[in-house]
Parts: structure tokens; sequence; C-alpha cells
């Protein structure tokens, strides 16, 4: 089993309720299936190309026609509904948590990797929940590939490649999902400050989770000396891990600058390419993972919610 030689992930002084979560495309299916599975401890989410909770139903076949926006499938009202026997089961927080959320939704005109069908069911599914729609926002004006937009990104706007960050004129989707999530926020920081590599090998069994050995986490200067901070998870794409993309993600796709002086953590866990879960990296919504993979009993997400609550000093 690989070892990191990264130092341990540091408690800090953090609001567990204030906890948020986003992603790109696979990434941001788990960003929410996390939120789902959590949001009693959940502000929040920002789902970038991501579609609704339980829409591949542990068949890959089912995965692509979600991703395709296949008309007869999926529906986010029956897919809210399919989640009351996890409730019941104590597998997931109650669902009328999720009432009180943030939710931003993302979809690229030039995305061919996930079809805006999907983003709209995943707002299909979180109207059933109640979530007002003033709470809501979705975004689908921007000709952009599938990708996090930010200044910094590399590729042009309607991009659909490796690194996924891509740059769409002055559109700041960090500070946009943030801003949503949290309300006005402080500007951001100039520069684009750099997160610490972290040991994730305390977090479970790689060859089931699927976990590289080294996270990131970028913690502001406030939140290291004692103040009282939120975090925000992020969560990256197939072939979008540190591995594969470098600091794309962890540096230049832009939440960092906005957590300088926004007492604001930013963790970004990673998968490594080639474990067993996927070969490239994806998060699991599938159901490689196991049956439980969208409660809080899948591999993945016990993994990310004990790097929170060590975070927090919970562990």
């Amino acid at each position: 089993m690989a070892q990191s030689t990264a130092p341990p992930l540091v408690p800090r002084t953090v609001v567990l309720a204030k906890s948020s979560a986003s992603g790109l495309a696979a990434g941001a299916f788990m960003a929410m299936q996390f939120h789902v599975a959590h949001s009693a401890e959940m502000a929040g989410v920002g789902l970038v190309a991501g579609g609704p909770y339980l829409c591949a139903a542990e068949n890959p076949l089912l995965a692509a026609a979600c991703m395709q926006g296949n008309p007869l499938w999926p529906r986010g009202q029956s897919l809210y509904e399919a989640t009351q026997p996890l409730v019941m089961a104590g597998a997931i927080d109650p669902l009328d948590r999720l009432a009180g959320a943030q939710v931003y939704l993302f979809s690229g005109q030039s995305d061919m990797v996930v079809n805006r069908k999907a983003v709209e069911e995943a707002e299909a599914f979180y109207r059933a929940a109640r979530v007002p729609a003033n709470q809501i926002r979705m975004e689908t004006g921007l000709e952009a590939g599938n990708g996090f937009i930010a200044p910094g990104g590399s590729n042009d706007c309607t991009a659909n490649r490796s690194p996924y960050v891509n740059a769409c004129g002055d559109y700041d989707q960090a500070g946009r999902i943030l801003s949503h999530i949290y309300g006005g926020l402080n500007p951001p920081a100039p520069d684009l400050p750099a997160a610490s590599p972290f040991d994730q090998t305390p977090f479970g069994d790689p060859e089931r989770t699927g976990l590289a050995p080294t996270g990131y986490v970028y913690v502001p200067p406030a939140c290291a000396g004692g103040a009282a901070c939120a975090v925000h998870i992020v969560f990256h794409g197939c072939r979008q891990s540190a591995t594969d993309v470098g600091d794309a993600v962890t540096t230049a796709a832009g939440f960092n600058r906005w957590a300088v002086n926004n007492n604001l953590i930013v963790l970004y866990p990673q998968l490594s390419p080639g474990r067993s879960a996927d070969p490239v990296a994806c998060w699991d919504w599938v159901g490689r993972t196991g049956t439980e993979y969208a409660t809080k009993g899948g591999a993945q997400i016990a993994a990310v919610q004990a790097m929170l609550t060590t975070l927090a000093g919970q562990r």
C-alpha cells in the first residue's frame, strides 16, 4: 500500500453546521450524495455538471442514460421519493433538512460530458425536497464546456478536456458558488494561494475507497490562528485528481482566494488513478464501492466525513 509523506490533517475550530460541498461531473454527483447523506450539517452545495441523487441506480447503463439526459430517465421527483427508505433505515439524514440548503447548479452550453437535462433533474430533486426557488441558482447561459470555470483556467471556455478548468472571461465560478451558499462575502485575495498536502491514509482502506495517499487542504491564516471557520469540500472530476492535473483544481480553480478573507477552510479529498474503485479517479456515484455508496455507510462518503470531523477535532 502506498504511503504518504504528508503531515496529518490538523484539527481547527470548525463550525460543522456551516459545511458545504461542490464538485465537477462525477465530483458533482458525489457532492450531492454527500449533501443528501449529511444534510443536517450542510449549508449548501454547488453542482457543476452534476445530476440527481441515485440516478445511476447501481447500473452503469442507467448512469450513461443519466449523464446523456435520456428523456425516460431519470426524474428528480421519483428519485427523491426513492430516498425515503434510506431515511427510515437511518442511512441518510432526514430529508426535511434539505429545505434549508442553498443550491447552485451549472450546465455549460458546450458541455459534451453531462447533458443539461441531468442538471435540470438535480434541480427537480431539490424542488421535490421543498428547497425554495430563491435558494436555488441555476446557471445555463454560458457557452462553456465541461470544467470548473475560473479566470485562471488553462483551457478556453468551450473545452471538454484536461485539466477541466476553463477560462470564460471574468466568470468566477468559485466565487459564485461560495457567495450563493454563504451570502455576501469579503473580496477575494488578489493572488492564488496554494493548498497544502495532508495524509489521507488514516481515512480508510485505499483498495476500498480509492483514496490517494495524499489529499490537500487550504487553511487561511485566520483559521490557522484559531478563528471559527466553515469547511467547503471540493470533489474533483474524473481524470482531474492532483495526480493527473497537478494544482489545476487545488489552486487554479480559485476557491482558496475566496477562502482567505472569509473564514473558510477548503478541503480537497483526492482519489488515486488506477485504484480498484475506478481507474480514472471518478468519485463513485454508480455503486462500484458497494451498495451503500450513496449513504453515510458508503466507503467514500464515510472517508470524507472522517476528514471533516478530524478537521473539527471530533476524532
